[in-house]
């Protein structure tokens, strides 16, 4: 299956990267990639790295495994659809290492957030998180959308120190953070309906460099979609990153995998249980909630 999606790999330059140890970068780079395999459309409890992670009401929750190479299992994440409000909604993924992977990556955790508002029939980010938790020192970066003012602004917090504006740029134009986009396509079907050989482009949050982020369709089987997103490197400089993914009938992706640098594969699996969101519902709810705003 994976060398049949072999054909729809592509290469650029990326984007700058901050400067992390290799073994921080490989482990930080996990959760990054559920995340961005989560874009194509997409246990017990552990410890939730994201701001205020109990409110609101659970719409939907995802749980996956996470093989590192030779490592099974090396890490849980879990995927986090909340309502907090009528039509503002939270989503979560969250991870966490274990066993070998733990130990060399210094007990590493982290995960993306984004608080999102339904509007115009579709979600839109207002504020997107990445925390990293490693050896107990925690690294927020806050992207922050402004509207009214067209611009996004990302705030940094090293340790327990406070939040720093380290820069801004124009807001032109949709731009999209991985949990954002993939709630969008599960939410009008777009996911759905593309026919084998299709693509879509969009526009990602800037790092600070603008990266366009390509999603390309491949044929539908028995196990489902088929899909591949090229993408610029968070955490290798100028490198590009595949991520490759079988999308079930809802959207969600079953399975994802890549390859990160010389080190090997990593292959995420979804796992049975969890709850699915009814989307029928959900877009209900938001349009009575932005109907009362208007």
């Amino acid at each position: 299956m994976k060398k049949n999606l072999q054909h729809l790999s592509t290469r650029a330059a990326g984007p700058d990267n901050p400067v992390w140890s290799r073994p921080a970068r490989i482990f930080g780079l996990l959760v990054v990639v559920l995340a961005l395999a989560l874009l194509a459309l997409a246990p017990a409890a552990w410890p939730s790295p994201s701001p205020n992670p109990g409110p609101g009401k659970i719409l939907e929750e995802l749980y996956y495994q996470v093989d590192v190479f030779v490592c099974r299992d090396a890490v849980k994440a879990k995927v986090v659809f909340r309502e907090v409000g009528p039509g503002r909604y939270r989503a979560e993924l969250n991870g966490h290492s274990q066993g070998l992977v733990s130990m060399l990556s210094g007990q590493w955790e982290g995960g993306l957030s984004t608080d999102m508002e339904y509007s115009q029939g579709k979600l839109q980010p207002l504020v997107h998180r990445e925390i990293s938790i490693k050896q107990g020192k925690k690294r927020v970066m806050e992207y922050r959308f402004n509207y009214a003012q067209k611009k996004v602004e990302l705030w940094k917090q090293e340790g327990g120190g406070d939040m720093v504006k380290r820069w801004e740029t124009a807001l032109t134009g949709p731009m999209y953070d991985p949990l954002t986009f993939f709630y969008n396509r599960r939410l009008t079907g777009a996911a759905l309906d593309e026919k084998g050989g299709e693509s879509v482009k969009f526009q990602s949050i800037p790092y600070p460099k603008p990266d366009e982020i390509t999603l390309r369709v491949g044929e539908k089987t028995d196990g489902g979609r088929k899909i591949m997103l090229d993408l610029g490197s968070r955490l290798f400089k100028d490198e590009r990153s595949q991520v490759y993914a079988i999308l079930d009938s809802e959207g969600v992706p079953t399975k994802a995998w890549t390859q990160v640098g010389k080190f090997g594969n990593v292959d995420i699996t979804l796992l049975p249980g969890g709850k699915r969101l009814n989307k029928a519902e959900m877009t209900k709810a938001a349009s009575q909630a932005q109907a009362r705003r208007d």
